[in-house]
């Protein structure tokens, strides 16, 4: 990659399913072990109250799993894709135009008509989704870039390489 001309130069409009890929992929874990941690645990609290007996206080350990469990299903599945919904479109994030620019040690970010400039020192994860690129640095900057603003799957390959550690 040269200093002067950028190896990878992409330029985007983000629309609402890749929005949802990439904030699935910077909330809800970069592992997708991670996922069903919480899940497992109130299944395993279901799991005691049914060893302790249904009869005594095991009762109140499957509601309470129950509970949980389907508060988290509610949370993950419909409240936080709704909200996110919500304030994609009242913020209007898929008309800003945005982009990323590969230079041989920084990349340039572009959006909403300002440039970041950061190191490659500084990306802390790196994940891959089904539409997207999630890009997140060591300031808590998540940068979502989508598959589809590739032309070329060479451009692809270095752009992957590049951010992987």
């Amino acid at each position: 990659m040269s200093e002067t001309k950028p190896a990878v130069s992409l330029r985007y409009h983000l629309n609402l399913e890749e929005s949802q890929d990439g904030f699935a992929l910077a909330t809800f874990g970069k592992k997708q072990m991670t996922r069903f941690i919480t899940p497992l645990v109130s299944v395993a609290i279901i799991v005691w109250g049914f060893y302790l007996g249904f009869e005594g206080v095991g009762r109140y350990y499957v509601a309470l799993g129950a509970f949980f469990l389907v508060l988290q299903l509610l949370m993950r599945y419909w409240f936080l894709p709704m909200m996110f919904k919500r304030q994609f479109v009242k913020y209007q994030f898929g008309k800003s135009e945005q982009g990323i620019e590969l230079f041989q040690d920084h990349a340039e970010l572009y959006a909403n008509g300002r440039k970041q400039i950061f190191n490659y020192s500084e990306v802390q994860n790196f994940a891959v989704g089904k539409l997207t690129y999630m890009i997140e640095l060591k300031n808590r900057t998540v940068v979502i870039v989508p598959k589809r603003a590739f032309e070329q799957s060479a451009d692809q390959s270095v752009f992957e390489n590049t951010f992987k550690k």
